[in-house]
């Protein structure tokens, strides 16, 4: 629902009425994650898709008899079910989608939030007592849900919440209530995350490009006016003629964002790669052979970075591909990027086995 924010804010606080399908589990393949949703408006107009055109009708159809009778469900379409055949799910997997109102004030300053460039973050109740299936919750309302719950601790769900919010990733969260688990889907949108490129080469201009697709932030910096242009970096959000130390320095980076050194500086790069070892950043790489690293790692030690920090430099940087050109070393870079903040060593899908997506959820 929250992706749909700059199109149903002013729906939704000028008060028309709006139904939304989300999907809330995904098992299997499916062309979309969970976490995506289709919206639909009182007088038709749609928005969004739920699941790349497979079940699209169906949860139309679904949205619509929730604005005629007001009642949540929640649907599973699969392969070789009869009617997920019918609404053209043919990918090999299972989709739970929700059909839930999108009403308001709590939710309105939620969708605000993702507008106006906020973490956020909207639970909605999958699973728990009759009556409340499709229930919105958010961190101001959590309170509010105990009187329908019975044992239900509002703290623990609103840490529940906030947990999922400040991972920066949608998923279920299960909230245990006595004898009874509530179960809610958090749909979450965080801030963009960031990528520092340190070295205004060709290479930089080309993984600024890719990583601006992802949705990435990106600065490029370089302390040689002449390179550091913002004419060469079209993609890149910001160009400063600056050592990429300083800008580490007061960055402020989280766990979500990444640091990639292109430069080939002996004498700065181990102080911009202390720096950013140092920091909460998620990825740190730096571009050189394999001697070049070793001299970086001895350089970051004698510089007094301890070893847990060094061991977390990707150097030489990017996945083994046999990338040359500087479009195919930032492919490489980029996978490894992704990789890790996945949690996931990177291999070719056709040696594994299990569902391909491994339960991911957007964002």
């Amino acid at each position: 629902m929250l992706e749909l924010a700059d199109r149903l804010l002013p729906l939704v606080a000028a008060g028309s009425r709006v139904a939304a399908a989300t999907s809330i589990d995904v098992i299997g393949s499916a062309p979309h994650l969970a976490g995506t949703s289709m919206a639909v408006t009182a007088d038709g107009r749609v928005l969004g898709s739920v699941s790349g055109g497979c079940v699209e009708d169906a949860a139309m159809r679904d949205c619509v008899a929730l604005l005629d009778d007001g009642v949540p469900r929640v649907r599973r379409f699969g392969f070789g079910d009869t009617a997920a055949a019918r609404a053209g799910l043919a990918c090999g997997g299972e989709l739970d989608v929700l059909v839930h109102p999108v009403a308001g004030t709590p939710v309105t300053a939620e969708l605000r939030n993702v507008v106006e460039g906020r973490a956020a973050a909207v639970a909605l109740v999958t699973a728990g007592p009759i009556g409340i299936i499709g229930t919105t919750v958010t961190t101001s309302t959590t309170d509010l849900l105990a009187p329908l719950v019975p044992g239900l601790n509002p703290a623990l769900l609103l840490a529940a919440i906030e947990g999922r919010r400040d991972s920066g990733r949608s998923g279920p969260v299960e909230v245990g209530c006595g004898a009874l688990t509530l179960r809610l889907f958090v749909d979450v949108v965080a801030p963009a995350r960031r990528m520092v490129i340190g070295g205004a080469t060709e290479t930089a201009a080309a993984l600024a490009a890719a990583a601006a697709a992802l949705g990435y932030r990106v600065t490029v910096c370089d302390p040689r006016p002449a390179f550091a242009r913002p004419d060469r970096f079209p993609a890149a959000d910001e160009v400063l003629t600056v050592r990429v130390h300083d800008v580490l320095r007061t960055a402020d980076l989280s766990a979500r964002d990444a640091v990639c050194l292109l430069s080939h500086d002996e004498d700065l790069d181990p102080l911009a790669l202390a720096v950013a070892l140092e920091s909460p950043a998620g990825y740190v790489g730096a571009l050189g052979s394999r001697s070049t690293a070793r001299r970086r790692r001895h350089r970051l030690a004698a510089l007094g970075v301890p070893d847990p920090m060094i061991g977390r430099l990707h150097s030489p940087i990017g996945l083994d591909v046999g990338a040359r050109t500087p479009a195919e070393v930032a492919v490489a870079v980029l996978g490894e990027v992704l990789a890790v903040r996945n949690g996931l060593e990177a291999r070719p899908l056709h040696v594994g086995s299990g569902p391909i997506h491994r339960g991911a959820t957007v964002r």
